[in-house]
């Protein structure tokens, strides 16, 4: 019952749902535990009250709260409704039991009524969908881990479960229980892996519905890019909510080494709470000050109903002043006001008064406003009278909360097709590779990614496991040999086109990049598809841009080694784009 569950709640309509698991909730529909189910159903009502209270904080709630209320309701009831047909439990309020006809004819009603595509949600507040649409499937996960958690009779059913479906048979379970403990993740992964798609399809079932997205819409693009694949991390999400638990107000700062996943963790985030939030974005121009503050102020002015008219006023962004005042008031109409903050040590310092935080980030808070940061281990200017905890996720105390996290990744990935075929040429069992990959990674995500992608692709199809470089710098220095950066002579063509790109404040589409380095627009594509897996591009007013997907890649390409070995000038590079780029492209004017 737990796959009819995820699936007419997650996806209804969908109509698909993988075999094997079809199969084994079939069976547990005709047993007599149900405590998974009924965890399950908790896990369902638990993120159903933080999705009404999230709409509650809205400015939509007063002149559609009782509408949302009652789709709530509805939602809940169903689901209860569905625990006690498994049970074969009467109905609360009938007389007797039900009986053979008369229990099939409820369900097939209640099936239809479930399997009408999101029937509650139809016509319903956009501010409904776009909560329950971010919110519902992450927070359902990770309600029903809680109790995998914390409950010991769920735990245990599952862990019988899983070995018994997975392992056929398995002795003296019970006194094996508590080393299972520590790998129960392991079969939720495989249980959710063989259900690939349904998340996919769920959000594309979704995006057919009016209404604005929850998230911050100048960001939301950014935040579905670095969410997709998304896994883990719940010691992070836990130590925010302890630090908002116990402070009145005040400042998390979380702090990583570049391609730990500090954005994709902050992009989940956001997905998860429905909170404000602010993106630096290097490759897209978007680390000075000024826009923080434009962006941030209209958010609080729209969220919370501000008596302020928009666009805003010059002035207003100028220094933080405008957004001190705005988070007093906007923290008088609700209990918690949070705003998440990305890649503090890529903003501009430029673009404000040196003596100022970053940012102009308040000196003091008001109560129940916190400010959620992410940055490298670098200096920045920030000096504050508020509560602030910084969060070192390199730190030895959570080695094995990420080592586990970055297992679990690669054993998710695992389950492709291409790469169990590369692992059975390669004559290495899946144990092998996760230990191996593991240790290689660094704890670093943006590693994997491009290792994982790569094998996928059959770019490794003449490398074994001895032959993968070690870390995330290693990576680009052995990508950089196979593009044949170092030969002589010198692909100067291919070491100018990515340089350039490089040094560019704003995506530029490859007829624009052609004109700057004077080459040819079908040499430029084929370069910029060679390097495809480091770039980011999208479609902008019809055209194709692109831009350095990580920062971390540019300061792998500006490592003095890196300029030697090249051979080039970097000095020729910047004045090869004074002389052709705007400088509203390659920054700001200085005249």
């Amino acid at each position: 019952m737990i796959v009819e569950m995820l699936s007419l709640f997650a996806s209804a309509g969908l109509g698909v749902v993988g075999s094997e698991c079809h199969k084994w909730a079939q069976r547990k529909a005709g047993e007599r535990n149900h405590d998974i189910e009924k965890a399950l159903l908790t896990a369902h009502e638990r993120i159903l009250n933080d999705i009404c209270g999230c709409c509650e904080k809205t400015p939509e709630w007063k002149r559609n709260q009782p509408l949302i209320i009652a789709r709530i309701d509805q939602i809940k009831q169903d689901g209860q409704q569905i625990l006690i047909i498994v049970e074969g439990e009467q109905p609360q309020g009938s007389e007797g039991s039900w009986q053979g006809s008369e229990l099939e004819a409820i369900q097939t009603k209640l099936m239809q009524r479930l399997e009408a595509e999101h029937q509650w949600l139809r016509e319903a507040p956009p501010v409904l969908l776009n909560t329950f649409r971010n919110l519902y499937l992450p927070g359902l996960v990770h309600y029903f881990r809680l109790e995998i958690k914390y409950n010991q009779v769920v735990f245990n059913t599952l862990t019988h479960d899983i070995l018994t479906d997975i392992s056929g048979k398995v002795g003296n379970i019970d006194q094996e229980l508590q080393q299972i403990r520590g790998r129960i993740d392991e079969g939720v992964d495989t249980f959710i892996a063989s259900c690939q798609g349904l998340d996919e399809r769920f959000n594309q079932l979704l995006k057919t519905l009016k209404g604005t997205a929850a998230v911050p819409a100048d960001f939301a693009a950014f935040i579905e890019e670095k969410t997709q694949e998304f896994l883990g991390r719940e010691f992070v999400f836990n130590a925010i909510e302890e630090f908002c638990r116990r402070q009145a107000n005040g400042y998390f700062i979380i702090e990583a080494d570049p391609g730990v996943g500090k954005s994709a963790l902050l992009a989940r985030y956001v997905q998860q709470t429905g909170c404000l939030a602010y993106f630096n974005i290097l490759s897209e121009n978007r680390t000075s000050t000024e826009d923080f503050l434009k962006n941030i102020c209209e958010q609080l002015i729209t969220r919370y109903g501000l008596a302020y008219d928009l666009p805003l006023h010059p002035d207003n962004t100028r220094n933080g002043n405008f957004l001190s005042k705005l988070l007093t008031e906007a923290a008088a109409k609700t209990d918690r006001l949070v705003i998440a903050v990305d890649a503090l040590d890529e903003v501009d310092l430029s673009t404000q008064n040196s003596r100022a935080n970053v940012l102009y980030l308040p000196e003091n808070l008001p109560r129940g406003v916190y400010f959620i940061l992410t940055k490298r281990p670098e200096f920045f200017p920030f000096v504050v009278s508020a509560p602030q905890q910084e969060f070192d996720m390199m730190s030895d105390k959570y080695y094995q909360a990420n080592l586990e996290d970055i297992r679990r990744f690669i054993r998710y990935r695992c389950q492709r097709e291409p790469i169990q075929r590369w692992l059975t040429a390669q004559g290495v069992t899946e144990a092998e590779f996760i230990d191996f990959l593991a240790e290689n990674s660094e704890s670093n995500f943006m590693y994997l990614k491009y290792i994982l992608d790569d094998i996928e692709k059959g770019r490794y199809a003449d490398l074994n496991l001895a032959n993968l470089p070690k870390g995330l710098e290693q990576y680009y220095e052995q990508h950089w040999r196979r593009m044949g950066m170092v030969t002589r002579p010198l692909p100067r063509t291919k070491l100018k086109i990515i340089y350039l790109l490089s040094k560019t404040c704003k995506p530029v589409s490859c007829d624009l990049l052609a004109d700057f380095a004077e080459e040819d627009p079908l040499t430029v594509q084929e370069v910029l598809e060679d390097w495809e897996q480091f770039l980011r591009h999208r479609i902008v007013e019809d055209n194709e841009v692109y831009s350095i997907y990580h920062k971390s890649f540019q300061d792998f390409l500006f490592k003095r080694r890196t300029v030697q070995k090249a051979g080039i000038s970097l000095r020729d590079i910047e004045q090869a784009i004074v002389d052709n780029l705007w400088a509203g492209l390659y920054g700001s004017d200085e005249n």
